[in-house]
């Protein structure tokens, strides 16, 4: 594993501070779309508490995670049918290059037999 790094951090005005092993910017990063995310709708809502607009927020990344996750998963299905199809072809033209070498070879032999 690798060393953590501690990261402070500020989300809707609150300081956190992170402990992780991802780089300081990416997690700056993440709390400042966070934070943005959270201040916007907060001004569009102005009736929401910090609590409701950061449930909205969890609720909002989770469905956004989940529809990532079965694209991924949809795109390793489809890979792993083009991988089969692939070695499919593999083997019929490896099939098709031999039985090219055989006839080959029987036509040269004929060739030879008969003079031509």
């Amino acid at each position: 594993m690798g060393n953590l790094n501690k990261i402070k951090i500020e989300i809707a005005g609150a300081s956190y501070t992170v402990a992780t092993t991802e780089q300081e910017g990416y997690v700056r990063d993440l709390a400042k779309e966070m934070s943005d995310d959270i201040d916007g709708l907060m001004v569009r809502n102005p009736s929401l508490s910090m609590n409701d607009a950061l449930v909205l927020c969890a609720i909002a990344y989770l469905s956004e995670y989940k529809k990532e996750s079965a694209n991924c998963d949809h795109i390793r299905s489809q890979l792993k049918e083009y991988l089969g199809d692939t070695a499919r072809a593999r083997m019929e033209a490896d099939e098709a290059n031999r039985r090219a070498d055989k006839l080959g070879r029987e036509l040269d032999e004929l060739r030879e037999r008969y003079g031509v």
